[in-house]
Protein backbone atom coordinates (compact mmCIF):
# COMPACT_ATOMS: atom_id res chain seq x y z
CA UNK A 1 0.00 0.00 0.00
CA UNK A 2 2.74 2.33 0.73
CA UNK A 3 4.16 1.84 -2.73
CA UNK A 4 1.24 2.79 -4.07
CA UNK A 5 0.96 5.84 -2.17
CA UNK A 6 4.18 7.44 -3.56
CA UNK A 7 3.30 6.64 -7.26
CA UNK A 8 0.06 9.31 -6.92
CA UNK A 9 2.00 11.84 -4.81
CA UNK A 10 4.67 11.81 -8.28
CA UNK A 11 2.06 11.75 -10.80
CA UNK A 12 0.06 15.27 -9.10
CA UNK A 13 3.31 17.17 -9.01
CA UNK A 14 3.91 16.58 -12.49
CA UNK A 15 0.54 18.18 -13.17
CA UNK A 16 0.67 21.10 -10.67
CA UNK A 17 4.21 21.78 -12.84
CA UNK A 18 2.73 21.33 -15.81
CA UNK A 19 -0.32 23.42 -14.87
CA UNK A 20 2.58 26.39 -13.82
CA UNK A 21 4.53 26.74 -16.78
CA UNK A 22 1.36 27.18 -18.80
CA UNK A 23 0.18 29.87 -16.66
CA UNK A 24 3.00 31.39 -16.10
CA UNK A 25 3.15 31.49 -20.70
CA UNK A 26 0.10 32.91 -20.32
CA UNK A 27 0.76 35.65 -18.22
CA UNK A 28 3.73 36.31 -20.35
CA UNK A 29 1.81 36.63 -23.48
CA UNK A 30 -0.61 38.73 -22.32
CA UNK A 31 2.05 41.27 -20.98
CA UNK A 32 3.75 41.37 -24.17
CA UNK A 33 0.42 42.26 -26.05
CA UNK A 34 -0.02 44.43 -23.48
CA UNK A 35 2.89 46.42 -23.90
CA UNK A 36 2.32 46.66 -27.32
CA UNK A 37 -0.98 48.10 -27.03
CA UNK A 38 0.18 50.52 -24.50
CA UNK A 39 3.24 51.59 -26.09
CA UNK A 40 2.60 52.22 -29.48
CA UNK A 41 5.35 51.93 -32.10
CA UNK A 42 5.24 55.10 -33.79
CA UNK A 43 3.43 59.05 -33.11
CA UNK A 44 0.83 60.30 -35.25
CA UNK A 45 -0.73 63.91 -36.28
CA UNK A 46 -3.01 65.17 -38.80
CA UNK A 47 -1.46 67.90 -41.20
CA UNK A 48 -3.20 71.29 -40.86
CA UNK A 49 -2.63 74.51 -42.92
CA UNK A 50 -1.11 77.15 -41.06
CA UNK A 51 0.15 81.02 -41.93
CA UNK A 52 3.66 82.03 -39.93
CA UNK A 53 4.12 85.86 -39.93
CA UNK A 54 7.30 87.72 -39.69
CA UNK A 55 7.58 91.15 -38.31
CA UNK A 56 10.14 94.25 -37.57
CA UNK A 57 9.84 96.05 -34.51
CA UNK A 58 11.16 99.71 -34.79
CA UNK A 59 10.72 103.22 -33.48
CA UNK A 60 9.21 105.65 -35.77
CA UNK A 61 8.27 109.75 -35.54
CA UNK A 62 5.51 111.25 -37.13
CA UNK A 63 5.37 113.96 -39.94
CA UNK A 64 2.43 115.96 -40.71
CA UNK A 65 1.74 119.52 -42.05
CA UNK A 66 0.39 121.65 -39.24
CA UNK A 67 0.88 124.73 -37.63
CA UNK A 68 -0.23 125.52 -34.09
CA UNK A 69 -3.21 128.39 -33.25
CA UNK A 70 -2.37 131.10 -30.68
CA UNK A 71 -4.23 133.43 -28.81
CA UNK A 72 -3.62 136.73 -26.74
CA UNK A 73 -3.26 135.45 -22.83
CA UNK A 74 -6.62 135.74 -21.34
CA UNK A 75 -8.54 134.94 -24.35
CA UNK A 76 -11.86 132.56 -23.56
CA UNK A 77 -12.63 130.06 -26.92
CA UNK A 78 -15.37 129.35 -28.21
CA UNK A 79 -15.43 126.45 -30.62
CA UNK A 80 -17.46 126.50 -33.83
CA UNK A 81 -16.39 123.01 -35.09
CA UNK A 82 -15.83 119.78 -33.50
CA UNK A 83 -12.57 118.25 -32.62
CA UNK A 84 -10.69 116.95 -35.90
CA UNK A 85 -13.42 118.15 -38.30
CA UNK A 86 -12.29 119.37 -41.47
CA UNK A 87 -12.72 123.07 -42.54
CA UNK A 88 -13.55 124.85 -45.53
CA UNK A 89 -12.10 127.90 -47.19
CA UNK A 90 -14.09 130.66 -45.88
CA UNK A 91 -15.46 129.06 -42.87
CA UNK A 92 -15.52 130.25 -39.47
CA UNK A 93 -13.96 127.95 -36.34
CA UNK A 94 -13.16 129.54 -33.88
CA UNK A 95 -14.45 132.77 -31.43
CA UNK A 96 -12.41 134.31 -29.19
CA UNK A 97 -13.61 136.58 -26.10
CA UNK A 98 -11.33 138.94 -24.58
CA UNK A 99 -11.55 137.79 -20.54
CA UNK A 100 -9.00 140.04 -19.05
CA UNK A 101 -10.97 141.21 -16.04
CA UNK A 102 -11.28 137.31 -15.43
CA UNK A 103 -9.30 135.02 -12.92
CA UNK A 104 -7.87 131.93 -15.06
CA UNK A 105 -10.09 129.37 -13.29
CA UNK A 106 -13.25 131.70 -13.83
CA UNK A 107 -12.42 131.74 -17.58
CA UNK A 108 -11.74 127.84 -17.90
CA UNK A 109 -14.72 127.38 -15.96
CA UNK A 110 -16.39 129.68 -19.11
CA UNK A 111 -14.66 127.97 -21.89
CA UNK A 112 -15.73 124.57 -20.65
CA UNK A 113 -19.04 125.60 -20.26
CA UNK A 114 -19.17 127.19 -23.78
CA UNK A 115 -17.87 123.72 -25.45
CA UNK A 116 -20.43 121.83 -23.71
CA UNK A 117 -23.16 124.01 -24.74
CA UNK A 118 -21.97 124.43 -28.39
CA UNK A 119 -21.54 120.36 -28.43
CA UNK A 120 -24.83 119.40 -27.11
CA UNK A 121 -25.97 121.58 -30.01
CA UNK A 122 -24.58 120.21 -32.60
CA UNK A 123 -25.27 116.58 -31.77
CA UNK A 124 -29.43 117.77 -31.55
CA UNK A 125 -28.97 119.56 -34.50
CA UNK A 126 -27.36 116.63 -36.12
CA UNK A 127 -30.11 114.23 -34.97
CA UNK A 128 -32.93 116.69 -36.42
CA UNK A 129 -30.79 116.70 -40.00
CA UNK A 130 -31.09 113.14 -39.47
CA UNK A 131 -34.46 112.61 -38.63
CA UNK A 132 -35.83 114.94 -41.04
CA UNK A 133 -34.46 112.68 -43.91
CA UNK A 134 -35.76 108.93 -42.41
CA UNK A 135 -38.25 108.60 -39.53
CA UNK A 136 -37.77 104.74 -39.60
CA UNK A 137 -37.85 104.25 -35.82
CA UNK A 138 -36.61 100.43 -36.32
CA UNK A 139 -33.82 101.11 -38.54
CA UNK A 140 -32.60 103.62 -35.82
CA UNK A 141 -32.79 101.27 -33.13
CA UNK A 142 -30.86 98.64 -35.15
CA UNK A 143 -28.34 100.93 -35.78
CA UNK A 144 -28.04 101.58 -31.82
CA UNK A 145 -27.63 98.56 -30.66
CA UNK A 146 -25.40 97.89 -33.14
CA UNK A 147 -23.23 100.79 -32.15
CA UNK A 148 -23.67 100.17 -28.57
CA UNK A 149 -22.73 95.86 -28.75
CA UNK A 150 -19.42 97.32 -30.79
CA UNK A 151 -18.39 99.79 -28.53
CA UNK A 152 -18.49 97.75 -25.67
CA UNK A 153 -16.41 94.84 -27.38
CA UNK A 154 -14.06 97.81 -28.21
CA UNK A 155 -13.71 99.10 -24.50
CA UNK A 156 -13.56 95.55 -23.23
CA UNK A 157 -10.25 94.76 -25.46
CA UNK A 158 -8.86 97.97 -24.79
CA UNK A 159 -8.82 100.08 -28.01
CA UNK A 160 -10.48 103.15 -26.22
CA UNK A 161 -9.35 105.15 -29.54
CA UNK A 162 -12.18 103.23 -31.61
CA UNK A 163 -14.36 103.26 -29.36
CA UNK A 164 -14.29 106.78 -28.72
CA UNK A 165 -15.51 107.21 -32.57
CA UNK A 166 -18.43 104.34 -32.26
CA UNK A 167 -19.02 106.16 -28.85
CA UNK A 168 -19.76 109.54 -31.13
CA UNK A 169 -22.04 107.37 -33.72
CA UNK A 170 -23.87 105.75 -30.76
CA UNK A 171 -25.03 109.09 -29.13
CA UNK A 172 -25.44 110.66 -31.86
CA UNK A 173 -27.77 107.54 -33.04
CA UNK A 174 -29.57 107.89 -29.76
CA UNK A 175 -30.27 111.52 -29.99
CA UNK A 176 -31.36 111.09 -33.93
CA UNK A 177 -33.73 108.06 -31.76
CA UNK A 178 -35.06 111.06 -29.18
CA UNK A 179 -35.67 113.72 -31.93
CA UNK A 180 -37.22 111.33 -34.18
CA UNK A 181 -40.14 110.90 -31.25
CA UNK A 182 -40.03 113.92 -29.35
CA UNK A 183 -41.62 116.36 -31.97
CA UNK A 184 -40.97 120.23 -31.06
CA UNK A 185 -39.24 118.73 -27.95
CA UNK A 186 -35.79 118.67 -29.75
CA UNK A 187 -35.89 122.73 -31.32
CA UNK A 188 -37.07 124.15 -27.77
CA UNK A 189 -34.13 122.45 -26.01
CA UNK A 190 -31.72 123.90 -28.84
CA UNK A 191 -33.29 127.32 -28.09
CA UNK A 192 -32.76 126.59 -24.33
CA UNK A 193 -29.17 126.30 -24.95
CA UNK A 194 -28.54 129.00 -27.50
CA UNK A 195 -30.13 131.32 -24.22
CA UNK A 196 -27.87 129.78 -21.67
CA UNK A 197 -24.72 130.68 -24.21
CA UNK A 198 -25.72 134.13 -24.87
CA UNK A 199 -26.03 134.88 -21.29
CA UNK A 200 -22.33 133.46 -20.82
CA UNK A 201 -21.11 135.50 -23.75
CA UNK A 202 -22.62 138.46 -22.73
CA UNK A 203 -20.21 138.62 -19.55
CA UNK A 204 -17.22 138.36 -21.71
CA UNK A 205 -15.94 141.26 -23.77
CA UNK A 206 -16.14 141.77 -27.91
CA UNK A 207 -15.45 138.50 -29.80
CA UNK A 208 -13.15 137.91 -32.83
CA UNK A 209 -14.12 135.42 -35.17
CA UNK A 210 -11.66 132.94 -36.56
CA UNK A 211 -11.88 132.16 -40.34
CA UNK A 212 -10.26 129.65 -42.14
CA UNK A 213 -7.82 130.96 -45.47
CA UNK A 214 -7.28 127.36 -46.74
CA UNK A 215 -9.12 123.93 -46.07
CA UNK A 216 -7.56 122.29 -43.29
CA UNK A 217 -8.79 119.90 -40.03
CA UNK A 218 -9.00 121.78 -37.07
CA UNK A 219 -7.78 119.61 -33.51
CA UNK A 220 -8.21 121.46 -30.56
CA UNK A 221 -4.71 120.14 -29.20
CA UNK A 222 -1.39 120.47 -29.73
CA UNK A 223 2.29 119.16 -28.53
CA UNK A 224 4.53 121.98 -29.53
CA UNK A 225 6.14 119.82 -32.18
CA UNK A 226 4.35 121.13 -35.36
CA UNK A 227 6.76 123.21 -36.68
CA UNK A 228 9.28 120.51 -35.90
CA UNK A 229 8.02 117.38 -37.24
CA UNK A 230 7.06 119.50 -40.40
CA UNK A 231 6.16 117.02 -43.35
CA UNK A 232 7.84 120.07 -45.28
CA UNK A 233 11.36 119.05 -43.89
CA UNK A 234 11.16 115.46 -45.29
CA UNK A 235 12.80 116.21 -48.78
CA UNK A 236 15.99 117.91 -47.36
CA UNK A 237 16.24 115.51 -44.41
CA UNK A 238 18.91 113.44 -43.72
CA UNK A 239 19.23 110.48 -41.64
CA UNK A 240 21.93 111.94 -38.76
CA UNK A 241 19.14 115.32 -39.40
CA UNK A 242 16.01 112.88 -38.26
CA UNK A 243 18.86 111.86 -35.37
CA UNK A 244 18.45 115.51 -34.51
CA UNK A 245 14.65 116.39 -34.61
CA UNK A 246 14.79 113.08 -32.46
CA UNK A 247 16.37 114.67 -29.61
CA UNK A 248 14.56 118.73 -30.00
CA UNK A 249 11.88 119.50 -26.99
CA UNK A 250 8.52 121.18 -28.14
CA UNK A 251 8.78 124.72 -28.62
CA UNK A 252 6.68 127.05 -26.45
CA UNK A 253 4.35 129.40 -27.45
CA UNK A 254 4.14 133.01 -26.80
CA UNK A 255 0.79 132.86 -25.68
CA UNK A 256 -2.49 130.64 -25.73
CA UNK A 257 -2.32 127.34 -27.52
CA UNK A 258 -6.15 126.75 -28.64
CA UNK A 259 -5.72 123.92 -31.40
CA UNK A 260 -3.53 123.19 -34.18
CA UNK A 261 -4.35 123.21 -38.29
CA UNK A 262 -3.75 120.29 -40.03
CA UNK A 263 -3.68 121.45 -43.95
CA UNK A 264 -2.69 117.76 -45.74
CA UNK A 265 -4.58 114.58 -45.00
CA UNK A 266 -1.29 113.06 -45.89
CA UNK A 267 0.99 112.08 -43.14
CA UNK A 268 4.33 110.41 -42.69
CA UNK A 269 6.21 107.97 -40.37
CA UNK A 270 10.23 107.77 -40.79
CA UNK A 271 11.89 105.30 -39.43
CA UNK A 272 15.67 104.72 -38.10
CA UNK A 273 16.91 101.87 -39.53
CA UNK A 274 20.49 100.10 -40.37
CA UNK A 275 21.48 98.50 -43.40
CA UNK A 276 20.82 94.96 -42.29
CA UNK A 277 16.81 96.28 -41.64
CA UNK A 278 16.20 98.14 -45.03
CA UNK A 279 17.19 95.38 -47.00
CA UNK A 280 14.44 93.23 -46.33
CA UNK A 281 12.20 96.38 -47.25
CA UNK A 282 11.15 97.39 -51.15
CA UNK A 283 10.44 101.23 -52.01
CA UNK A 284 6.98 101.20 -53.09
CA UNK A 285 5.33 98.52 -51.62
CA UNK A 286 2.67 98.73 -48.96
CA UNK A 287 3.00 97.16 -45.62
CA UNK A 288 1.28 96.50 -42.79
CA UNK A 289 2.13 99.01 -39.68
CA UNK A 290 0.76 98.51 -36.24
CA UNK A 291 1.45 101.25 -33.42
CA UNK A 292 2.05 99.69 -30.40
CA UNK A 293 1.44 102.85 -28.55
CA UNK A 294 -2.19 102.99 -29.74
CA UNK A 295 -3.55 99.75 -28.98
CA UNK A 296 -2.09 98.04 -32.01
CA UNK A 297 -3.83 99.67 -34.75
CA UNK A 298 -2.86 98.68 -38.05
CA UNK A 299 -2.68 100.82 -40.95
CA UNK A 300 -1.80 99.92 -44.36
CA UNK A 301 1.49 102.67 -45.38
CA UNK A 302 3.53 102.75 -48.55
CA UNK A 303 7.37 103.13 -47.96
CA UNK A 304 8.06 106.00 -50.25
CA UNK A 305 11.77 106.07 -50.15
CA UNK A 306 14.99 104.53 -48.22
CA UNK A 307 16.87 107.59 -47.47
CA UNK A 308 20.74 105.94 -46.53
CA UNK A 309 23.81 107.99 -45.40
CA UNK A 310 26.55 108.35 -48.34
CA UNK A 311 29.09 107.79 -46.08
CA UNK A 312 27.55 105.13 -43.69
CA UNK A 313 25.45 102.35 -45.21
CA UNK A 314 24.54 101.70 -41.40
CA UNK A 315 23.06 105.32 -40.96
CA UNK A 316 19.23 105.35 -42.50
CA UNK A 317 16.18 105.69 -42.37
CA UNK A 318 12.84 104.29 -44.27
CA UNK A 319 9.91 107.24 -45.08
CA UNK A 320 6.50 105.48 -44.91
CA UNK A 321 3.28 107.33 -45.66
CA UNK A 322 -0.60 107.50 -45.29
CA UNK A 323 -3.73 109.29 -45.82
CA UNK A 324 -5.52 108.09 -43.07
CA UNK A 325 -5.76 111.33 -41.10
CA UNK A 326 -8.40 110.56 -39.09
CA UNK A 327 -6.40 107.65 -37.07
CA UNK A 328 -3.32 109.40 -37.33
CA UNK A 329 -4.33 112.86 -36.60
CA UNK A 330 -3.80 112.42 -32.24
CA UNK A 331 -0.75 110.04 -32.53
CA UNK A 332 2.03 111.14 -30.78
CA UNK A 333 5.50 111.74 -32.60
CA UNK A 334 7.16 109.13 -31.52
CA UNK A 335 5.68 105.53 -32.17
CA UNK A 336 6.63 101.96 -31.36
CA UNK A 337 6.08 99.88 -34.41
CA UNK A 338 5.65 96.26 -36.10
CA UNK A 339 5.75 96.01 -39.65
CA UNK A 340 4.47 92.88 -40.99
CA UNK A 341 7.18 91.85 -43.62
CA UNK A 342 5.41 88.88 -45.14
CA UNK A 343 3.73 85.70 -44.18
CA UNK A 344 4.40 81.79 -45.25
CA UNK A 345 1.02 79.39 -45.58
CA UNK A 346 1.44 75.62 -45.59
CA UNK A 347 0.89 72.62 -43.42
CA UNK A 348 3.29 72.66 -40.38
CA UNK A 349 5.25 69.76 -39.88
CA UNK A 350 7.53 69.26 -37.00
CA UNK A 351 11.11 69.21 -38.01
CA UNK A 352 12.03 65.49 -36.42
CA UNK A 353 9.37 64.22 -39.03
CA UNK A 354 11.37 65.54 -41.77
CA UNK A 355 14.11 63.39 -43.61
CA UNK A 356 15.98 64.62 -46.19
CA UNK A 357 16.48 62.70 -49.44
CA UNK A 358 19.17 62.71 -52.23
CA UNK A 359 16.27 64.19 -54.72
CA UNK A 360 14.22 65.46 -52.15
CA UNK A 361 12.55 65.59 -49.16
CA UNK A 362 9.64 63.54 -47.55
CA UNK A 363 7.89 62.19 -44.27
CA UNK A 364 6.32 59.09 -43.51
CA UNK A 365 2.36 58.80 -43.24
CA UNK A 366 0.38 56.21 -41.73
CA UNK A 367 -2.83 54.29 -43.87
CA UNK A 368 -3.94 52.44 -41.64
CA UNK A 369 -1.43 50.07 -40.18
CA UNK A 370 1.04 50.58 -43.26
CA UNK A 371 3.68 52.87 -43.45
CA UNK A 372 3.76 55.31 -46.81
CA UNK A 373 6.34 57.93 -48.05
CA UNK A 374 5.23 61.40 -48.77
CA UNK A 375 6.81 64.25 -50.82
CA UNK A 376 7.34 67.82 -49.08
CA UNK A 377 8.89 70.84 -50.38
CA UNK A 378 9.92 73.24 -47.43
CA UNK A 379 8.89 76.33 -47.81
CA UNK A 380 9.50 77.84 -44.83
CA UNK A 381 11.05 77.52 -41.20
CA UNK A 382 10.11 78.09 -37.41
CA UNK A 383 11.03 76.95 -34.32
CA UNK A 384 10.98 73.30 -34.15
CA UNK A 385 8.97 72.98 -37.40
CA UNK A 386 8.77 73.36 -41.17
CA UNK A 387 6.33 74.85 -43.16
CA UNK A 388 6.00 72.67 -46.21
CA UNK A 389 4.20 73.40 -49.00
CA UNK A 390 0.34 73.01 -49.79
CA UNK A 391 -0.77 69.81 -52.22
CA UNK A 392 -2.78 72.10 -54.03
CA UNK A 393 0.59 74.59 -54.75
CA UNK A 394 2.26 71.63 -55.62
CA UNK A 395 0.33 70.58 -58.26
CA UNK A 396 0.02 74.50 -59.60
CA UNK A 397 3.56 73.99 -60.18
CA UNK A 398 3.32 70.95 -62.14
CA UNK A 399 5.65 68.93 -60.22
CA UNK A 400 5.84 65.23 -61.15
CA UNK A 401 6.74 62.86 -58.55
CA UNK A 402 6.31 59.31 -58.19
CA UNK A 403 6.03 59.63 -54.65
CA UNK A 404 2.45 61.12 -53.66
CA UNK A 405 2.44 65.05 -52.07
CA UNK A 406 2.01 65.59 -48.75
CA UNK A 407 -1.81 66.25 -47.97
CA UNK A 408 -4.22 67.81 -45.92
CA UNK A 409 -5.51 65.81 -42.86
CA UNK A 410 -2.87 63.06 -43.84
CA UNK A 411 -1.83 60.87 -40.62
CA UNK A 412 1.63 62.32 -40.59
CA UNK A 413 3.99 60.10 -38.40
CA UNK A 414 5.80 61.99 -35.95
CA UNK A 415 8.38 60.03 -34.31
CA UNK A 416 8.98 56.09 -34.97
CA UNK A 417 12.31 53.33 -35.56
CA UNK A 418 13.03 51.62 -38.45
CA UNK A 419 10.47 53.59 -40.95
CA UNK A 420 10.26 52.72 -44.27
CA UNK A 421 7.93 52.72 -47.28
CA UNK A 422 5.40 49.84 -46.96
CA UNK A 423 6.08 48.90 -43.37
CA UNK A 424 3.32 46.87 -41.68
CA UNK A 425 2.43 48.08 -37.81
CA UNK A 426 1.12 44.98 -35.55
Amino acid sequence: MAKTKRVRTYKQNAVNAIIFAVVLALCVYMAIQMSRDISPQVSTQRTQTVTDHSYAYLEGYVFRLEDRVVASEGTVVDYTVRDGEKVGVGFEYACLYSATGLDPNARNDKESQLMSLSERMRLIESGLKHSNQSSDLYAIGNEIAEHYYSYVNLVTSGDLIAANKVGDKLLSSMVEYSVSTGGDTAKNVIAELESQKNAIVATLGSPHLLVSEQGFNFMYSSDGYESIFSSDKLDLLTPEGLKQLAQSQPQAAQGKVIGRRIYSPKWYLAVPANESTYLEFIEGAIYDVSFSDVNGITIDMTLEKICVDEANENSAYMLFSSYDLATAATFSRTQSIRICLGSCSGYRVPTQAVYNGDQFDYVYVLVGNTVEMRRVSIIGEGNGYYIVDTYENDLKDNVSSEIPYLRINDLLITSGNDLYDGKLLD
